[in-house]
């Protein structure tokens, strides 16, 4: 019988789910569209979301739980979301004119700032404060954890001073915890929900972008990426710490390495041309960003996202951007990266890395033509 992690992937419109095996099998991939993914507390329809996808997967497959088993559960969402005890959800693309700049370069503390002067009641009256990913966990398990992808993270979290100096009570936010480390284990009522077995560890894979970045591979430096939704970003793996024009520095989720990538929002609004013409702009300032600093850059980029089912859409993005472009055994690079976290947390691998060079595979490669 096949070892499988259930990884959960929650995005602005959608929850996604998927069984992957231990070698990076994919034995399902479900998605759930939220019915009024607007309303403001829109968290509380997560569940029901995840119970329609288990019910949809053995509607589709009568034995899938039978022929394969379940070992965990592994979560990753949309960040920097934010969601009190209660439900009440602030979602990552809310943006408010309040006053942010004692907030530094944090991801979360706007949000925080935010939900405090939109919703005191509800600030005073949650006993929590998370991201996403953290209070699905907690409603699957009663655990209430933070997921920090690595210690360089933490000024994009937050910390002590800057909490203080924003007046936001720490008691609010749960504590941190790695990836790999078990968050609690699935509790009686939300197993008997979901149909599922009692006492499942639980992992997360923190905010979308970092399980893509795992789920890609994204680990090494000169490993690039693009990770594609609601909004793109070109992101490549690099050494040291360095910052470039238009392109933002943030941690990679392996110590010691660093993730600088190129952003364009509202990518999937804008026309086919126009977004490769933005992509090639991205790309050209990642290489300016290379030659600067005598960084090798790589021939050869993995994509993630819808843009994985359109073949057509591809072979033209190899060839205006000159370069390979990989596909991986799962177009959803967020499942991937949940599953690789889960099994580095069980044992089944040494670390995440190793589950990452075990589990990702490159399933296509477009090349370029030749003019």
């Amino acid at each position: 019988m096949t070892e499988c992690v259930l990884s959960v992937d929650i995005g602005t419109t959608s929850l996604k789910a998927g069984l992957i095996s231990e070698e990076g099998e994919v034995v399902f991939i479900l998605k759930k569209v939220f019915f009024n993914e607007n309303s403001r507390f829109v968290a509380v329809k997560w569940l029901h979301a995840l119970k329609s996808i288990l019910a949809q997967a053995e509607k589709n497959n009568p034995s899938v739980f039978k022929e394969n088993h379940l070992v965990a559960i592994s979560v990753s969402g949309n960040g920097p979301t934010l969601v009190s005890s209660g439900g009440l959800t602030l979602r990552w693309n809310e943006n408010y004119k309040l006053d942010y700049s004692l907030c530094a370069h944090s991801l979360f503390l706007p949000k925080l700032v935010a939900f405090k002067h939109l919703y005191p009641k509800e600030y005073k009256r949650a006993d929590f404060l998370f991201s996403g990913p953290e209070y699905f966990v907690y409603e699957l398990t009663g655990s209430a954890v933070t997921l920090l992808p690595q210690k360089a993270f933490i000024p994009a979290y937050w910390t002590d001073e800057l909490l203080q100096a924003n007046d936001i009570l720490k008691e609010k936010l749960p504590p941190f915890i790695y990836p790999a480390s078990a968050c609690g284990n699935l509790k009686k009522d939300a197993a008997d929900f979901l149909g599922l077995q009692q006492g499942l560890p639980l992992f997360c894979g923190g905010p979308d972008f970092v399980a893509a970045l795992i789920g890609t591979n994204t680990l090494s430096p000169s490993c690039l990426c693009d990770r594609s939704g609601s909004s793109e970003g070109l992101n490549l793996c690099i050494e040291n710490q360095l910052f470039y024009n238009k392109l933002r520095t943030l941690p990679s989720p392996m110590e010691n390495l660093w993730n600088i990538s190129y952003l364009i929002p509202q990518s999937s609004k804008i026309k086919e041309e126009e977004r490769l013409e933005k992509i090639q702009e991205g790309l050209e300032e990642l290489k300016a960003f290379c030659k600067e600093n005598n960084i090798l850059f790589p021939d050869k980029m993995m994509v993630t996202g819808g843009q994985t089912r359109n073949k057509g859409y591809l072979q033209r993005k190899a060839n205006k951007l000159k370069m390979k472009i990989a596909l991986a055994n799962c177009s959803d690079a967020e499942l991937l990266g949940d599953a690789c976290v889960a099994l580095a947390g069980l044992g089944r691998y040494s670390n995440i890395r190793e589950a990452a060079a075990k589990i990702i595979k490159e399933s296509k490669v477009y090349l370029p033509e030749q003019d």
